[in-house]
């Protein structure tokens, strides 16, 4: 009987993974995020279309496994002191980029769908919210990573998801236990920059002292385990005091850097973690997420709605951001601003980490989580049209 389980659990992901790579690809090919095709490629292999793959609890613990190395990474990839230098224009690019479509999806959602204030604000969190992993990426891709706009817009991701994953966490308590969500994740953030500032002081006994040990332990793996071990730990304890594990989990990783472990190993730990990411994790999550959309008849009534609080959330994020990426980042060529209003409207990862962690906690239900994804794709592939085009 477990053989037979654990088998069916390998097909599984087999075809999850095989369908995800091939459409993820397809996706590239076009200049569309990646992450767009794994979707897309859970929802044709999904109950939304020809029903060969259903999700399971084994699948939901694989995909919860995938989110943890997904939102580990994104700690790892981000610097403690990129975030603090430009943080003034982060916070204001992030009212015109979250705060302003937030307001703006809440408003619709209560309208169009009105599946309650709690759920209709979670779903609303979960398509408003830009993602780090996809903005990353397309900062990168047109050389902006040392640029001080790149950098800026990077920053003000950062702030948006540690904010979003805060909402979420103190949505569905009490008020009583959302201001102590509160006090605990201030005094969480408070540790958290004491021990990065101690870890980044450049004390050169510390740094000797770690780099002795390893060279002691002279084996990598234990370097590996222990690192993932942290991330789970943190995880636990941000869970634990009623914040959400996943903004432990992305603390965990932002401690993670060269100064603590050395450039060397750092460089490795990263790569492989990158590697592992793209070629397993990020495929297999996203593939997930896409089996998880209901079923494409149960959703019929919703898809107008959907398509129009999308377009409005993308063309209003797009004209705010056109006009404030000028005031703020002091771009006056109009390409370059119409270029950054896209960037920044890069939607995926978190937003969908966000939708799956209150499906799976209870807070949102199949369609409004099924809404989400079909906006997250909507929003991906308007916003990457726009940045096709100028």
């Amino acid at each position: 009987m477990i053989k037979t389980m654990a088998f069916s659990v390998i097909i599984q992901i087999l075809i999850v993974l095989s369908v995800s790579i091939i459409m993820g690809e397809v996706f590239e090919q076009l200049k569309f995020p990646s992450i767009v095709g794994y979707l897309v490629a859970g929802l044709l292999i999904g109950p939304f279309s020809v029903n060969l793959i259903q999700n399971s609890s084994e699948m939901q613990t694989i995909s919860a496994l995938s989110l943890f190395f997904i939102i580990f990474l994104l700690g790892i990839e981000m610097k403690t002191e990129s975030v603090v230098k430009h943080l003034k224009p982060g916070l204001k690019m992030m009212i015109t980029s979250f705060i302003m479509p937030l307001i703006l999806a809440v408003l619709l959602s209560m309208v169009l769908f009105g599946f309650g204030s709690k759920m209709d604000f979670i779903l609303s969190l979960s398509i408003s919210v830009p993602s780090i992993s996809i903005i990353s990426v397309l900062v990168m891709r047109y050389k902006l990573e040392k640029d001080p706009k790149g950098i800026t817009v990077v920053s003000s991701v950062i702030i948006t998801d540690i904010l979003a994953f805060l909402l979420l966490g103190i949505t569905y308590k009490s008020t009583l236990n959302a201001v102590l969500v509160i006090v605990y994740f201030i005094a969480f953030i408070v540790i958290f920059l004491g021990i990065d500032k101690i870890l980044n002081s450049g004390k050169r006994n510390l740094r000797i002292h770690m780099e002795r040990s390893i060279k002691i332990l002279k084996s990598e793996h234990f370097s590996y385990a222990m690192i993932i071990v942290i991330g789970f730990l943190t995880g636990a304890i941000s869970q634990i005091i009623g914040i959400n594990y996943i903004i432990g989990i992305f603390f965990a990783g932002l401690i993670i850097h060269e100064g603590l472990i050395g450039r060397k190993l750092f460089g490795k730990i990263r790569r492989t973690l990158k590697r592992m990411n793209d070629g397993f994790f990020i495929p297999l999550f996203f593939g997930i997420a896409g089996i998880d959309v209901s079923s494409f008849y149960s959703l019929q009534r919703f898809l107008l709605p959907t398509v129009i609080i999308a377009l409005s959330v993308i063309a209003f994020s797009m004209a705010v951001n056109y006009y404030f990426s000028g005031k703020v980042m002091k771009i006056k060529k109009k390409r370059w601003r119409v270029k950054m209003s896209a960037i920044i409207n890069g939607r995926g990862a978190v937003g969908i980490a966000i939708a799956t962690v209150a499906l799976s906690t209870g807070v949102m239900t199949n369609e409004a989580y099924s809404i989400a994804i079909l906006a997250t794709i909507l929003i991906s592939i308007t916003a990457t049209a726009f940045l096709r085009n100028v």
